[in-house]
């Protein structure tokens, strides 16, 4: 057995224990008696011994003797004498006089047959109740005992519609029951709903017109989720969607509260971090020969000169080419001049050997490393963060059945890697992606596509790929693009001909300024991926002047040219870039 089989069937097995042990503990609100057995003493919590509820129905007058018997083989059950239950089971049976205590004597049978691990004969038992006609006591017995058989039939078939109908069951309980057990049992029904693969949970979330069953539904994917700050972000989404009056509310309330504590209250929570200061000495790490020199080194060159000439910096900067030497010589360098700061490398062999040097100083690289180190933090400009952004960008636009086209290459299988490890995270399944090799065969390689079911597409290709791709999806579909379809160029032909997509990418390639014509002007042949490049170099120098207050903060955001940032998760720079729809009406400042 797995472990992860093994852990579900312990959390099953307590919740399971859990309905034991609660039959009957949740009291209703009503149905208080005057004198003598009443219905709701008998389906409320056994105390006595089996031997004093077998006095009690020997001195029970006429009018006792129904609910003395109900008490009577409630006992038997809980002590596993079940031929005495059965008989008494059978006396309920043939003295009922009234529907309702034939009802009474079908939970019975329900229990018994529960507690034999006869879960058919149970189900087969209470599916005979007239549940509308039970007083709140008999009802809320009724329900607890339907609950765990089907749980207990869960267990044996592992049918997700038997968890359902046991969520149904505990919500219906919640209204009988008095405040403290309602939390308890709606926590139990989260804990339950949490078995079910998570694909199950968002299937029945689309599926549920009910609001309160829509309500467990979301807690159970939200509560499920590893990541602390998505928690956080999906919690509030709840609180917002189903406000003060959900049965759940009270725990969404308790997470983000406690969300709240972990990230401003509790020092421990900060992670260390340190701020580049006037004075310090930087090291700029860039291949400044060789080949990656003109599409890399120098745009990045420029970027850190620019965003330093503009803040007025005192810094004392050294520039190393890491073309001419090793990562160990210049990490051997570092540690002997006193320097207090790195920005730099780029690529991403050169950002792994920095890693290999075990050097503690604290950097901004532009590509993410191997693993994660204490005090790195890193620009991620390749496709899969591309995918990751317009994934999100879909989630948060209402879109539940996006299509993700990209070419068969490294670059393609990472943009949808990218995009559904977001989308997983966010709904809880794959979004369905279509490949091609050859673009001019385009039409035959989406012929299989699902492109008609599909109420949005992400393309990640070239603008003259997406041109090509676009005739095959249908009109009224939303196209989102990202980075690697935008020339850099505001209003080209190619835009023009992407009229109505939706596009994101740096604001800084999507608006004029001084700064973007005075990189052109130094650097004519400056491409979109140079100018993506420039950006992260020049927001690189003002990120590090700001570190400290970001990481005590991870709602804090620093404005950007590549977008509003902020610390994500294992020293990420997450970037979040303009979205604009393309045509010739786009407005470009």
């Amino acid at each position: 057995m797995s472990a992860q089989s093994f852990t579900a069937r312990l959390k099953l097995s307590a919740i399971a224990v859990a309905l034991t042990l609660s039959l009957g503990a949740c009291t209703s609100t009503t149905d208080k008696a005057e004198s003598g057995i009443t219905t709701q003493q008998a389906f409320s919590a056994l105390t006595l011994s089996q031997a004093e509820y077998e006095r009690m129905l020997s001195d029970a007058d006429n009018d006792s003797r129904f609910p003395a018997m109900i008490l009577l083989a409630r006992s038997a059950i809980a002590a596993r004498d079940y031929t005495t239950a059965s008989g008494l089971i059978s006396n309920m049976q043939s003295e009922a006089i009234t529907p309702l205590q034939r009802d009474e004597s079908l939970i019975i049978e329900g229990l018994l047959y529960s507690s034999q691990n006869r879960n058919t004969d149970a189900l087969f038992a209470i599916n005979k109740i007239n549940v509308a006609t039970l007083p709140n006591a008999v009802a809320s017995f009724y329900y607890q005992v339907a609950t765990r058989i089907e749980t207990n039939l869960f267990n044996e078939s592992k049918s997700s519609s038997h968890m359902l109908k046991a969520t149904e069951y505990r919500i219906a309980l919640l209204n009988l029951i008095n405040p403290d057990a309602k939390q308890k049992v709606a926590l139990q029904a989260v804990d339950a709903l949490q078995l079910l693969p998570a694909s199950e949970l968002t299937v029945q979330l689309n599926k549920s017109t009910d609001p309160v069953m829509q309500g467990f539904f979301d807690f159970a994917l939200l509560d499920s989720s590893n990541s602390e700050a998505i928690k956080q972000q999906l919690v509030k989404s709840w609180i917002s969607k189903y406000g003060s009056k959900h049965p759940l509310s009270f725990a969404a309330e308790q997470m983000a509260n406690k969300g709240e504590v972990s990230k401003s209250d509790d020092p421990m929570a900060a992670p260390s971090a340190v701020s580049l200061k006037e004075g310090d000495k930087l090291a700029v790490l860039l291949p400044l020969s060789g080949r990656f020199a003109a599409s890399v080194g120098e745009p990045a060159r420029l970027g850190i000169l620019a965003a330093l000439q503009d803040r007025n910096s005192r810094l004392k900067v050294t520039f190393y080419d890491t073309n001419r030497f090793s990562m160990q010589e210049i990490a051997s360098s570092l540690g002997q001049n006193g320097t207090n700061y790195i920005i730099g490398p780029i690529l991403k062999p050169e950002v792994d050997a920095l890693l290999e040097t075990k050097i503690s100083l604290p950097a901004i690289v532009f590509n993410q490393p191997a693993t994660h180190r204490e005090g790195m933090y890193y620009f991620n400009l390749g496709p899969d963060y591309e995918g990751a952004l317009a994934a999100s960008k879909i989630y948060h636009d209402g879109h539940s059945r996006p299509v993700v086209i990209a070419p068969e290459s490294t670059r393609g299988q990472r943009a949808v890697a990218g995009f559904n490890e977001v989308w997983q995270v966010a709904s809880s399944k794959s979004a369905v992606a279509c490949r091609y090799q050859d673009i001019n065969n385009i039409q035959m390689a989406l012929a299989t596509c699902p492109l008609n079911n599909a109420d949005s597409v992400y393309i990640n290709a070239t603008a003259s790929d997406v041109i090509k791709v676009r005739p095959s999806i249908p009109d009224n579909t939303p196209v989102y693009l990202t980075d690697r379809s935008f020339t850099g160029v505001n209003h080209s032909a190619s835009e023009i001909a992407l009229a109505g997509a939706y596009l994101g990418d740096m604001p800084w390639l999507l608006t004029d300024s001084v700064l973007k014509s005075d990189l052109t002007a130094t650097l004519p042949q400056a491409d979109s991926q140079v100018q993506r490049i420039f950006a992260a170099a020049y927001d690189s120098v003002n990120f590090s002047f700001n570190l400290e207050k970001l990481a005590k903060d991870n709602n804090d955001v620093l404005h950007g040219i590549t977008g509003d940032l902020q610390i994500g998760k294992e020293g990420l720079i997450e970037m979040a870039p303009m979205w604009v729809k393309l045509g010739t009406d786009r407005q470009i400042k």
